[in-house]
């Protein structure tokens, strides 16, 4: 099996991306990098495995794939290298050097959405949540997410859809596609009449909601999210959903990720209740945060140093 990345920002870099490797966003601190190696090694752990086959494929991903992508991001030196790798990346792109795959629906919504940031976030939450489930596609998702950093770095160097670099993309259908129940968490099949003139998808959405919800009280917050993705996926629209997932991101204290839902469900209804206090909240924490860091600057010290006043000559 071949570890390299030939999609996406890996495909114009070695067959490497360091950042996909992980399944973060480009940009991720360091705090942020170890936090989901530390996730992905555990993941991958022998003894989360129940076979001797699976066991030797996820040894073969950590240390082909992540343990590479860790050491290099953890390492001052190697990781400015990088960043200039990436910035070279993005003047070609722009500059119609380097096509991008429009195909991947994901990677045409980055191009075209005036909050491109928080479509990219949402797009990579969705993809780095299965990267590392079932093995033997770690490698394609990686490479899926590797084509969202490519799109990404499309836009943070100015390019846009007027762009003559990038091409339409074909519409292969008028029909859009019947969502699909996720195989992971199935809905219960009983609905309620109050539910009855609502479609399918309405009603599972609903019943993910609640079940989030339930989670959430019991400060479950892990369960309330699968939930919620789950809702995601089959109503991307749901601002309920965006609001309480929001909500959960922001117990946890993933300030980053409650912002892009709160965002998204008010851009969806900007009336959404959840939303409009995680966001009055999160805004009055980071004010408090500036007052703080303002009121310990240290005065300035005198231009005499520690005992300049007391050498300092008397005015006559």
């Amino acid at each position: 099996m071949s570890f390299e990345i030939n999609r996406g920002l890996g495909k114009f870099n070695s067959a490497k991306d360091y950042h996909a490797a992980l399944g973060l966003p480009l940009g991720a601190d360091a705090a942020q990098i170890r936090k989901q190696y530390l996730k992905i090694a555990r993941n991958l752990h022998p003894d989360s495995r129940s076979n001797d086959e699976s066991q030797q494929l996820a040894s073969q991903i950590l240390s082909k794939l992540v343990n590479p992508a860790y050491q290099l991001l953890t390492q001052e030196k190697q990781r400015e290298e990088y960043e200039v790798i990436l910035r070279l990346l993005g003047q070609q792109l722009v500059n119609g050097q380097i096509p991008l795959n429009q195909s991947n629906p994901a990677v045409t919504a980055i191009m075209t959405a005036p909050d491109y940031e928080a479509t990219y976030l949402l797009s990579l939450e969705t993809l780095a949540n299965q990267q590392y489930e079932n093995l033997t596609a770690s490698v394609a998702i990686t490479g899926q997410i590797s084509e969202l950093n490519l799109a990404l770095l499309w836009r943070q160097h100015g390019g846009s859809t007027g762009s003559t670099a990038v091409p339409q993309p074909t519409v292969t259908s008028a029909t859009p596609p019947t969502p699909t129940m996720p195989a992971s968490s199935p809905p219960p099949t009983a609905v309620s009449s109050s539910k009855s003139t609502q479609s399918g998808t309405d009603q599972y959405t609903e019943q993910y909601y609640r079940r989030a919800e339930e989670f959430f009280r019991k400060n479950s917050f892990q369960q309330a999210i699968k939930e919620l993705r789950d809702a995601l996926k089959l109503n991307p629209n749901s601002s309920r959903c965006h609001a309480l997932m929001g909500q959960t991101y922001l117990k946890q204290g993933q300030i980053t990720m409650a912002k892009v839902h709160f965002n998204q469900a008010l851009k969806i209804n900007p009336q959404e209740g959840q939303a409009v206090t995680g966001m009055e909240t999160i805004t009055k924490a980071e004010r408090r945060a500036q007052q703080k860091s303002k009121q310990t600057i240290p005065p300035k010290p005198s231009s005499g140093g520690l005992f300049g006043s007391l050498f300092k000559k008397k005015d006559k």
